[in-house]
């Protein structure tokens, strides 16, 4: 700095604790981390609630194929998926059953999502499990594929 009296105006104010000091309080950092902490409790909370509710229901056992591909394939459980409607709280267990096997089938038929959607539901009709189970939508399969 060229001004002598700037330079001593402003030296005082970049050290901490001094009056002046540039520094503010963050008030956005406070926040998001305790909507972190919730968000991570809210996570817990519905683990415990699925490890419960999953001890007393009925277990799900994977269908048997050939023992070679099914040992090499990663099984997805259940999700847990909280829908919220105005002024109550549900909480449904959804299948996710699409794997990137599944996707990698299905782009090589060349199929639009729309046909993949109703492939999808016509192969659970067919195995007569209940498709709200399933999560299967036109912006569910476009989330897969990307």
């Amino acid at each position: 700095m060229k001004i002598e009296e700037d330079r001593i105006f402003l030296q005082p104010q970049s050290e901490p604790g001094q009056p002046g000091h540039f520094g503010g309080v963050d008030k956005k950092l406070p926040d998001k981390e305790e909507r972190a902490r919730l968000r991570v409790v809210k996570e817990e909370n519905r683990r415990i609630k699925y490890v419960s509710s999953s001890k007393s229901s009925a277990s799900y056992e994977p269908l048997q194929g050939d023992s070679s591909s099914t040992s090499s394939q990663n099984v997805d459980f259940p999700t847990l998926i909280e829908i919220s409607e105005p002024g109550t709280s549900k909480l449904i267990m959804r299948k996710d059953f699409i794997t990137p096997n599944l996707v990698a089938a299905l782009d090589r038929c060349q199929l639009s999502i729309g046909d993949t959607v109703f492939v999808l539901e016509a192969t659970i009709d067919a195995l007569r499990c209940n498709i709200d189970e399933f999560p299967i939508s036109k912006s569910s399969i476009q989330r897969i594929r990307t």
